[in-house]
């Protein structure tokens, strides 16, 4: 994850949201999820390019705060334990996505995806 990226400049309608690097450039990320950790709002995102010590499929995490003219902002996560929690929570909400199984699934069905 990068700790380079800090700003966050917009997020548009359709989950785009434009973060500024500490060099000024803009990088472009994916809102993939926002997770509830501990009665706090984390949000995930994926880069849209390339991104400086990242590879294919790395995300990064920011806790959701509230500025002094109550806009979003994102802040940087930097306890290594919450930041892996976060990240498991984020697993278990894929994996939840990826069960065919009917809204009732508590992980122990017969589908495909839910099988040990």
């Amino acid at each position: 994850m990068s700790e380079n990226i800090n700003e966050m400049e917009e997020m548009e309608e359709d989950g785009i949201i434009t973060l500024v690097d500490e060099s000024g450039k803009e990088i472009e990320f994916t809102h993939i999820a926002t997770v509830d950790y501990k009665d706090e709002w984390y949000i995930v995102l994926e880069p849209n390019e390339k991104v400086e010590g990242m590879e294919d499929g790395d995300v990064v995490i920011y806790k959701l705060g509230i500025d002094d003219e109550d806009e979003d902002t994102f802040i940087p996560v930097e306890d290594e334990d919450t930041l892996q929690a976060v990240f498991d929570e984020f697993m278990k909400l894929v994996e939840e996505a990826e069960c065919d199984c009917d809204d009732d699934c508590d992980g122990d069905c017969d589908c495909d995806h839910c099988k040990h």
